[in-house]
């Protein structure tokens, strides 16, 4: 688990509680809401709200100087410079607050992913797996009522490693530093592994009707809802 992944428990209580009174797409939508009026207020907090307006401000005025026809050349020129300095200045203002701000987008995207993105094959149906290297041996095994799972053979048949598929993630792969911030819910391969990863074909889940398959899925509603969002707040509220 990666340190945006600490909230994911929250969000997944949260999610099963609204099941039984919101279809999924609905579900997603309402939680691009949410990050949208979190990460919003997040950026109001700590971003140096009136000290933006004075700068604002004062670049209203520049440009009022820049496009007066009775202003001298050398004010223009002035003005143009003082307007390149306030827009670098305003840049390092809301630098850190935007980052800060994307956090919570960032936990939210990554908790959908998992819970959104894929859904596990039928009790007997055969899921596609690959290796990287492509000359490495893996295998899909479904028996019973066990959980499938997916196995790393060696040249002669022996099973190296066998990696249980609990939640649907279409890919398993070696740890990287990333992934202190967003972990593999399947967990990792070791490092002397032969294999570098492992791409399962998992089916994608989808939540409209209508549109090519990249629109179809969780990405086009949560992020929609979430521009919506934060383009109403930010105008509602007037947040620079």
């Amino acid at each position: 688990m990666g340190l945006l992944d600490l909230p994911s428990w929250v969000f997944s209580w949260t999610d099963a509680t609204l099941a039984g009174l919101l279809p999924a797409g609905a579900r997603i939508v309402l939680w691009g809401s949410v990050g949208a009026v979190v990460s919003l207020g997040l950026y109001w907090l700590v971003s140096p709200q009136q000290r933006m307006a004075r700068i604002a401000a004062a670049e209203r005025g520049l440009k009022r100087t820049m496009w007066d026809e009775n202003a001298a050349i050398d004010e223009g020129f002035a003005a143009a410079r003082e307007l390149v300095r306030l827009a670098l200045a305003r840049l390092g203002l809301v630098l850190v607050p935007v980052l800060i701000a994307a956090l919570p987008v960032l936990s939210l995207a990554a908790w959908l992913h998992t819970q959104y993105g894929f859904a596990l094959p039928p009790p007997g149906q055969v899921a596609s797996v690959k290796a990287e290297p492509h000359t490495a041996q893996v295998r899909w095994v479904a028996a019973g009522a066990a959980p499938a799972r997916v196995e790393v053979l060696d040249g002669q048949g022996f099973i190296l490693q066998s990696v249980p598929v609990l939640v649907p993630v279409p890919i398993i792969h070696k740890r990287a530093w990333w992934n202190v911030l967003i972990g593999n819910p399947l967990g990792y391969l070791p490092n002397d592994s032969p294999v570098d990863g492992i791409e399962i074909g998992l089916p994608k889940q989808q939540y409209l009707s209508v549109g090519p398959d990249w629109i179809r899925g969780w990405e086009a509603l949560f992020f929609a809802a979430l521009l919506a969002g934060s383009l109403l707040l930010k105008s509602v509220l007037r947040i620079r």
